[in-house]
């Protein structure tokens, strides 16, 4: 199993953030998840609020996230993104796991690749989900409808 992890600040209330970030998601059920446009893989991803159980002193929401690749090459994928308050801000975090498939030739391609993969895919599924939120606030803020 290989746990990978990305962050990302967003200029979006923290209270506002896991909803809008959700309704991104809920809008969007299959999405492409990539390294790079060009190797993007389809995925039906579902996305569920739920207690945030990683912080033991302030109690508030976290989004569970489950991806499912059409294709047996790529993996599932199970995590959570979480949200801390930065200033006028927050800080997302995407946690997950997934087993590599195709056993030890997928463990080693994992070991020397895969990760920094997995990594980069994160981290750009937090780029567009930041940016839609930061979108999302600047429309509440207009007085615009969503």
């Amino acid at each position: 199993m290989t746990t990978v992890r990305a962050t990302r600040f967003v200029e979006c209330p923290f209270s506002a953030v896991i909803d809008y970030a959700e309704e991104v998601l809920r809008r969007r059920q299959n999405i492409i998840v990539s390294a790079a446009p060009a190797f993007g893989e389809l995925v039906h991803v579902t996305a569920q609020i739920s207690d945030d159980v990683s912080d033991p002193v302030r109690r508030h929401d976290a989004l569970l996230l489950a991806w499912r690749p059409y294709s047996p090459l790529f993996p599932d994928f199970r995590g959570a993104l979480t949200v801390r308050p930065k200033g006028r801000g927050a800080w997302l975090r995407i946690q997950g796991s997934y087993e590599p498939p195709f056993g030890i030739a997928g463990n080693m391609f994992d070991a020397l690749v895969g990760r920094r993969i997995a990594y980069i895919t994160l981290a750009r599924l937090l780029r567009e989900i930041a940016h839609s939120a930061e979108q999302r606030w600047r429309q509440v803020q207009a007085g615009l409808p969503a």
